[in-house]
């Protein structure tokens, strides 16, 4: 691949691995089947996209694919976002790199990928993911090897065929660094996203793998993938461990690779006090982001149960984003309909952090946002938003409201 032989493309990519591998210390690569590239036209930026095109005009036997890639819920509602942002075309630019990765052979589906519309990997496999969400899923959840790989990582992984093998490719990095115990079972996702913040805000490193003994062993995916975006989000933490759930973690001392420490305990007034810290109660309620996860169709069902015979007050906007394939499914069913009868907004595209929400606040000159992923609250505080995280139900009960309710 270094001479060329292999075409312009895998010479880029193999470099371009070759110097993050450097970086990390790698062993060496191992091959992998399946590549997660991001197509946040924000992130990717004009550059990107000229990169990209760069890559797409040369002769097909000099980019040839060696993995299957895809990007997940691409693009953006245009009607919705004429509203959050008149006067920029966002479905037009998202659609620059919708068309650009497509050329490269990319499969640009509408899929939320953890929610394995998208093939998934195997227990043990190695993969090229480069969606945070994506990363710790997979390496926690489905037990597949997988660190953080920036876009143009896996871009490069997508003409290669690997990735460096370092990190939580290696048996030794999988194993659980710090123990924790729930002396209750969570309510919610918000309150499981608490989990998730107050521990990956106490480790706080890529590095820490995190084991936790729950109450309930029958806690929902959904739920744990709560906990884990915020892992991710407040610490960077990219796996972590379940006691007898996770299939890596059947006892402490399999988690471990020898004898755990005893755990810190976590409670439910741990978990209470940090969702009250973010404020905001009695205040005027400007906008509800439900995104981040990209909303399920029993999440949606949920919504238009919680606004029948109701309406989103005149002064809050309601926004629930699920993938493009789950909208038209809810439409089919009705339920999109009821959700928009009651003023609410059923969004496809990415999510609300994703979609210049700087730019959309100024726009708007919004300030309290509500929301049920602590994720959206801890990204949009940066964003000049005072957020307040809270259930779905709450959510929506405060958009009717007008003002967040306790």
């Amino acid at each position: 691949m270094l001479d060329g032989a292999h075409g312009d493309a895998a010479r880029w990519g193999i470099e371009y691995q070759q110097r993050v591998g450097t970086f990390f210390d790698a062993v060496d690569f191992t091959p992998v089947r399946l590549i997660h590239i991001s197509s946040d036209r924000e992130t990717i930026g004009n550059s990107g996209i000229a990169f990209l095109r760069e890559l797409a005009e040369l002769p097909p036997e000099q980019r040839k694919p060696r993995a299957f890639a895809a990007a997940d819920f691409r693009g953006f509602d245009e009607e919705t976002f004429k509203f959050l942002l008149p006067g920029r075309d966002l479905a037009a630019q998202s659609e620059e790199a919708v068309e650009a990765l497509a050329d490269l052979g990319v499969a640009t589906s509408h899929a939320y990928i953890n929610d394995h519309s998208v093939t998934p990997p195997a227990f043990g496999e190695a993969c090229g993911y480069s969606g945070t969400p994506s990363v710790i899923y997979m390496n926690s959840l489905v037990g597949a090897r997988c660190n953080f790989e920036a876009g143009p990582s896996s871009l490069a992984a997508f003409f290669t065929g690997r990735v460096p093998r370092y990190g939580f490719h290696l048996d030794e990095s999988r194993r659980a660094t710090h123990a924790y115990r729930l002396d209750f079972t969570p309510c919610n996702v918000a309150e499981w996203g608490a989990v998730g913040a107050l521990i990956g805000r106490a480790l706080n490193s890529y590095w820490s793998v995190p084991a936790l003994e729950i109450p309930d062993r029958s806690a929902a995916i959904l739920s744990l993938n709560h906990m884990a975006l915020n892992l991710a989000s407040f610490g960077s933490i990219a796996m972590f461990h379940i006691i007898g759930v996770t299939p890596e973690a059947p006892d402490w001392e399999t988690a471990f690779g020898k004898p755990a420490p005893d755990p810190t305990v976590l409670t439910q007034a741990d978990v209470l006090e940090f969702l009250d810290s973010w404020g905001g109660a009695g205040e005027k309620l400007d906008v509800v982001a439900l995104s981040t996860p990209q909303l399920t169709i029993t999440e949606l069902v949920e919504i238009a149960e919680l606004l029948d015979g109701a309406r989103v007050h005149p002064d809050t906007t309601l926004l629930a984003y699920a993938p493009l394939e789950i909208k038209a499914a809810a439409e089919r069913i009705g339920v999109k309909q009821r959700i928009e009868a009651a003023g609410g907004r059923l969004v496809h595209g990415h999510d609300f952090f994703a979609t210049f929400a700087k730019e959309i606040r100024e726009s708007h000159n919004w300030d309290r946002l509500m929301t049920h992923s602590l994720k959206v609250a801890n990204i949009c505080a940066g964003y000049g938003y005072r957020p307040r995280a809270a259930s779905l139900e709450q959510c929506v009960k405060s958009a009717i409201a007008g003002k967040i309710l306790p």
